[in-house]
């Protein structure tokens, strides 16, 4: 996985090259929710955390063209991810190399 921005188009499972896969997809609840499952390379999930994500542990809500981050459980293989809705129901899978915020207090 690089710096930069890539991109990974289709439906269903998508591959996420140096991650792992991303399966986004929608329903009409409620007006219509968009949720994902993710997994990194040798099938654990991905933990996700992000302004506009909810849920979870496995699978999670999410705002389309808004940026999250998707983890394994060290946190240390990290990507910052958007997805994005195409015509025909695909989807846009945007990421690059991303970084696990470190918790910490202040006094």
């Amino acid at each position: 996985m690089d710096d930069e921005w890539q991109v990974a188009e289709g439906i269903k499972w998508i591959h996420v090259p140096g991650f792992g896969r991303i399966n986004p997809r929608r329903d009409t609840v409620a007006g219509g929710r968009q949720y994902f499952t993710a997994y990194v390379d040798g099938d654990e999930y991905a933990t996700a955390s992000g302004a506009e994500i909810t849920g979870g542990p496995e699978t999670y809500y999410f705002e389309f063209d808004q940026p999250f981050l998707l983890a394994d459980r060290t946190r240390k293989l990290c990507a910052e991810v958007m997805i994005s809705l195409l015509p025909g129901g695909r989807y846009a899978v945007k990421y690059r190399r991303g970084q696990w915020p470190i918790g910490g207090g202040g006094w």
